[in-house]
């Protein structure tokens, strides 16, 4: 502390001595804080996998227990369990990260689980896409839709390509499952995003694996951005798109329904697990919208787009299992 300039007016009179003593006893006692919630985390994380058994659905199970206040009326079974996994004087401090304020504290005790989790082999997903509709893509043809097809189709194996009369139709045939993906227009530099895709989007439960930008010729500087889109996967992260190359920037699209957590929170979290934020919207809560929610629909739902990078998608994605389930995933895609 003594670089601090003590010739302060409005500290004459007052020992300027005894205040620096006194700042360096509440910074003393900081650190010793923050080595006591890092000990509590680190007993926590490794009891949890333990009682767990390295299996990550049960430790958000077992997680999703703690979310309940000690001073509730009545415990779960497996809350009163989680209790006796950690000593006594620690135990208040563990179910205080409940709060809103324990958040950092949640998501260092996500991190610590993801580190010390057992390593699991990883087996390819199997499609259940039969042989006959694998890389079949419906779109509405037309000058625009056909360059978009030829660029968002260019890593896929033996693409085929499935006319239809409209962009119904094309979400439809997903929906059906006549075809694998389908291609819709998602903004374009003049009216921004177009919330009536959205709605298909959202109505016919597709998630977005590719993006491209297409420049408008006839107008220079105006330019419309389109998606391949495959059916929703029923895990919160799909696996990444065929069309994702080594080194192509990588980004998440969600639609934010709650306001616990905010979207304050939302984003922070997003930050811990270095995850960036590219954009976000305001949507209005349109009927699929309200379906979705809900009896706990807001006035308004948010789009944030966040890119991935280097980020550690499995933290941030046990933060939304456990924090903000109902939150919507649209989109785990690149740039093509």
């Amino acid at each position: 502390m003594a670089f601090l300039n003590t010739e302060i007016p409005e500290l004459s009179g007052f020992d300027t001595g005894l205040c620096l003593s006194n700042l360096d006893i509440l910074s003393l006692r900081q650190i010793r804080v923050s080595e006591s919630i890092l000990a509590v985390l680190s007993e926590l994380a490794d009891a949890l996998i333990h009682d767990a058994e390295g299996d990550p659905d049960t430790v958000n199970s077992i997680l999703l227990s703690l979310q309940s206040s000690p001073d509730s009326a009545e415990e779960s079974p497996l809350q009163t369990h989680v209790a006796t996994m950690i000593s006594p004087i620690n135990r208040e401090d563990v179910f205080r990260m409940s709060s809103r304020a324990g958040l950092c504290s949640r998501l260092l005790l996500y991190k610590m689980i993801e580190e010390r989790m057992p390593a699991r082999d990883e087996l390819p997903p199997v499609s259940s896409v039969p042989a006959t509709v694998r890389g079949r893509v419906a779109y509405m043809p037309g000058s625009f839709a056909d360059k978009a097809y030829l660029r968002l189709t260019a890593s896929l194996k033996n693409p085929r390509a499935a006319y239809t009369a409209s962009f119904v139709d094309a979400c439809e045939e997903v929906h059906s499952g006549l075809c694998e993906y389908c291609i819709l227009p998602l903004e374009n530099s003049s009216n921004g995003r177009l919330t009536a895709f959205a709605r298909l989007i959202l109505r016919y439960r597709l998630q977005i694996i590719a993006v491209c930008d297409l420049e408008n010729g006839a107008a220079p500087g105006q330019s419309t951005r389109f998606a391949l889109l495959r059916e929703a996967d029923d895990t919160r992260f799909p696996s990444l798109p065929a069309t994702t190359a080594p080194d192509a920037p990588l980004c998440l699209e969600l639609i934010h329904l709650t306001d616990s957590p905010s979207l304050i929170e939302l984003l922070t979290a997003a930050e811990f697990c270095g995850l960036s934020l590219c954009r976000v919207d305001t949507l209005p809560l349109f009927d699929e919208l309200e379906v979705l929610s809900g009896d706990s629909a807001p006035q308004t739902a948010t789009s944030c787009v966040l890119n991935v990078e280097n980020g550690n998608l499995t933290v941030f994605r046990r933060f939304l299992a456990l924090e903000a389930p109902e939150d919507i995933l649209t989109g785990l895609y690149s740039f093509v």
